[in-house]
């Protein structure tokens, strides 16, 4: 019985020691509320809005998300790379690092968002709603934001500041639920857009705050290779941007397609079973930023081998659970959005079934 104990808490204090495990704790934790709370909210602007004007939100989201997704340039995986690599030795030059990656991230989505600002009106007119120009045009801010926070996001990760991000999180999720249910319910689609907006920024203000409480001020004195630095991060982050900017481009011509050949009250159906997507998917998604910081920080490529392959056995797992939910109760769920989403069950068993692929 003694031996049985011994095992029990050598177990337990390896696992209190395991950096990953904790990491993953706080990653999960972080992500359930931070995201668990817009989720909730989003099925409360659903049955505010109704499916077609739901639709036209689902619309502006998924356009902005996928225009968002190539003006972070890849910026978020590169920073955290980047900065797990150099943390535990110079936390100047992660600063250094941290400073760039903000910098070409403001840069490229500043762009774009004037880019859509300007073409707002001929964008509306192909997606066949010239009555959202004003709109999209106010949701420009949104680009920005989110582009901003990716990096942040990345930065953090590289940090390992995960209890940091889980705090964060919690917080916006709480923002994002008030301000999202409260505008929408005011002031229907505008409200809805402005609060996704707020919700960005609000995001943006505490990972900020978190960035310069955990990194020092970078040494004027010091001398920096900015070009150097410079060079190296463009070369590993164009890759990932041209693979995000793929994603981004077939995100579009979807929702452009989509759009083009249904009705906006039907587009909305389909984006309310977006959301239950992303919910299968939760937890590889959650441990994506935690995988990338610890392979980064661990040199030996036998343990990287090891981390990989209980990742992908708990993205597989992780998946599975909430496959097997939705496909059970799409009915009961589908109940949830109101009359007008009548047709959701079938999508949203469509949608497990691409989850599970996916992962």
């Amino acid at each position: 019985m003694t031996d049985i104990n011994s095992k029990i808490n050598q177990t337990i204090i390896r696992l209190k020691r395991n950096r990953m495990l904790k990491d993953s704790f706080w990653a999960l934790l972080g992500n359930l509320i931070g995201k668990g709370l817009p989720f909730v909210a989003g099925i409360f602007v659903a049955r505010l809005l109704g499916s077609e004007s739901y639709g036209e939100f689902g619309l502006i989201k998924s356009s902005l998300i996928s225009i968002a997704l190539f003006s972070s340039f890849g910026l978020g995986i590169t920073a955290t790379k980047f900065i797990a690599e150099v943390v535990d030795i110079n936390q100047q030059s992660a600063k250094h690092i941290e400073k760039i990656c903000n910098i070409i991230t403001l840069i490229s989505s500043t762009i774009l968002a004037i880019v859509v600002l300007i073409f707002a009106n001929p964008i509306a007119v192909i997606l066949k709603a010239p009555h959202l120009t004003t709109i999209l045009r106010l949701s420009t801010i949104a680009i920005v934001f989110n582009a901003v926070n990716t990096t942040q996001t990345g930065v953090l990760a590289g940090l390992r500041a995960f209890k940091t991000i889980a705090k964060n999180s919690t917080w916006s999720g709480v923002f994002s639920f008030v301000v999202t249910v409260g505008l929408t319910y005011f002031y229907n689609l505008e409200g809805a857009v402005t609060a996704m907006c707020a919700y960005l920024l609000f995001n943006c203000i505490i990972n900020r705050r978190s960035i310069q409480r955990l990194l020092p001020s970078e040494e004027e004195s010091m001398t920096n290779d900015y070009k150097g630095t410079i060079y190296h991060i463009v070369s590993f982050s164009f890759p990932v941007a041209l693979q995000e900017s793929t994603f981004s481009i077939a995100g579009w011509l979807n929702t452009f397609i989509l759009v083009t050949y249904c009705s906006y009250s039907e587009y909305g159906i389909y984006a309310a079973a977006v959301q239950w997507f992303s919910v299968m998917l939760f937890i590889p998604g959650s441990l994506r930023n935690v995988a990338l910081s610890n392979l980064s920080a661990n040199s030996d490529r036998k343990s990287k081998i090891t981390v990989l392959k209980r990742l992908l056995l708990i993205n597989f797992t992780s998946t599975i659970i909430p496959f097997l939910i939705v496909l059970i109760l799409a009915s009961f769920i589908a109940s949830f959005y109101g009359d007008s989403f009548n047709g959701l069950a079938p999508v949203l068993t469509i949608m497990a079934f691409t989850a599970v692929i996916n992962s």
